[in-house]
This record gives structure tokens, C-alpha cells and sequence, in this order.
């Protein structure tokens, strides 16, 4: 037997090996089917002024057999002088249905009140379909296209009921295996009237401390193309808050 026989065969059984290892590599584990979190914020000054503002969340994500829920809830408050400034309540309830392999039919609701912005009331429904762009270990990437119908109850002037167009991503960076990154962008736009528009954006970024909590730093932002008269069109959150998960 010559030599180039022996190498072909010791090639053939290494490449059988690989394949065999590659074929009984273990699974990465599928998602838990509960998790969630729940995060306060607090600052406070007394003396030559009197400040306070303070920031609750949770998030709640339920995953039964191909089906995904999402629900989340976030509250700020700032008060001078033990006068309000600025209060805001958000929530957001999203079911979403897999299909294929990385596509999902959703549906979601989202309600906004934030009286110091011009809103006493907003309601948004809409469904589309969403596709998972990029799923690894380190990166993943979610965007979705959709539609529905909004309802805005305005502190001035007279509410707003309209069709809307909607488009959203979400990105994570797990930066390392105590830290990641999170951004959120959502576009909603008026149909017909193209001026009425609305975009959200809110980065995240979270450092584990222990097992269960983390600190985490968050700037949201939200603009609106067409604001209710006498108010601006942007609004920031920033906040640093302590999360525990679930």
C-alpha cells in the first residue's frame, strides 16, 4: 500500500471524525420559558433645592411552545419642589407566532400618557410580520414590518384616530458574558398623512453584579414629527437603575 493511500485514508478518518463530532455537538439550550425583570430608579436632593425623580419597570416575556409573549410597563415621575415636572406611564403587550424558521406573525397593543408631552391618552394596535436578521451567540437582530390603528387623546386641542404604518428593530450585543447591550427602535407613521410621524429609540446597556441583579443605564428618546401645539418634539429619558431578574 503506497503512501498517498495511507494519507488518503488518515484524511478520510479525520474528516469522519469531524463530522461526527460536528453531528453530535450539543444543541445551544432553547430559551427558558418564563423569564423577566423588574428595575427602580431613584435620585433625590434636599437643601437649596428639593428634587425627586424616580422610574419603575418590569418585563415579563412567556414562551409556550411556538408562540412568544411580551409584556413591559415603565413609569417616571420628576417632581421640583414637590411640584410635578414630568410623568410618564408606557406599556407595551406583543404576541407573536413563529412560522418559519426565523419569521413570526405578531400582534401588539402599546398605551402611552405623558401629560407633560401634550399626550393624556394613546392607544396603538397593529400586527405584521416579523424576521430574526442575524441569531448568534454574540449578536442577534430582530426587525418587523406591520399595520393598525391608533387612537391619541391629546391635553390640547382635539385627539387623533388614524391608520398608522409601523416598523421596528431590536438589537443585542452580549459584550461579554456579565455584560450586553440593548437598543430598541420603533418608527409609527399616520396613513394618509405622511407629516404625522413618531420615532422611539432606547439603548440599554447592563452589568451583572450578582446572580440576580444588575446595573443598568438606559437613554430613551421619542420624537414626534408633528407635537401637540405649545409642546417640543423631543423628549429624553436617562436613567441609572438597579434590575433583578426573574
Amino acid at each position: 500500500m503506497t503512501r498517498v493511500t495511507h494519507r488518503l485514508r488518515a484524511l478520510g478518518l479525520a474528516a469522519s471524525t469531524a463530522s461526527l463530532a460536528v453531528a453530535q455537538a450539543p444543541a445551544p439550550p432553547p430559551a427558558p420559558f418564563r423569564e423577566g425583570t423588574v428595575e427602580a430608579s431613584f435620585v433625590g436632593t434636599t437643601g437649596n433645592s428639593a428634587t425627586q425623580s424616580v422610574g419603575y419597570g418590569s418585563e415579563l416575556i412567556l414562551r409556550p411552545s411556538l408562540w412568544e409573549a411580551r409584556f413591559k410597563l415603565a413609569y417616571v415621575r420628576n417632581e421640583v419642589e414637590g411640584v410635578a415636572q414630568a410623568e410618564a406611564i408606557a406599556a407595551t403587550a406583543r404576541g407573536q407566532r413563529k412560522f418559519v424558521d426565523r419569521a413570526s406573525f405578531f400582534a401588539s397593543y402599546g398605551y402611552l400618557s405623558d401629560r407633560f408631552a401634550g399626550t393624556s391618552a394613546r392607544h396603538t394596535a397593529d400586527f405584521g410580520i416579523n424576521a430574526q436578521v442575524i441569531a448568534e451567540e454574540v449578536h442577534t437582530l430582530s426587525a418587523d414590518i406591520g399595520g393598525g390603528y391608533a387612537t391619541d387623546k391629546r391635553t390640547a386641542g382635539a385627539g387623533v384616530s388614524t391608520a398608522i404604518a409601523s416598523a421596528g428593530a431590536l438589537y443585542k450585543w452580549k459584550i461579554s458574558a456579565t455584560a450586553d447591550f440593548t437598543e430598541d427602535l420603533r418608527y409609527v407613521g399616520a396613513i394618509p398623512d405622511g407629516a404625522d410621524w413618531r420615532y422611539t429609540n432606547s439603548a440599554a446597556i447592563a452589568a451583572r453584579i450578582s446572580s440576580v441583579l444588575s446595573l443598568k443605564v438606559s437613554n430613551t428618546i421619542r420624537y414626534v414629527n408633528l407635537p401637540v401645539v405649545s409642546f417640543v418634539a423631543t423628549d429624553v429619558v436617562t436613567s441609572v437603575a438597579i434590575v433583578a431578574k426573574f
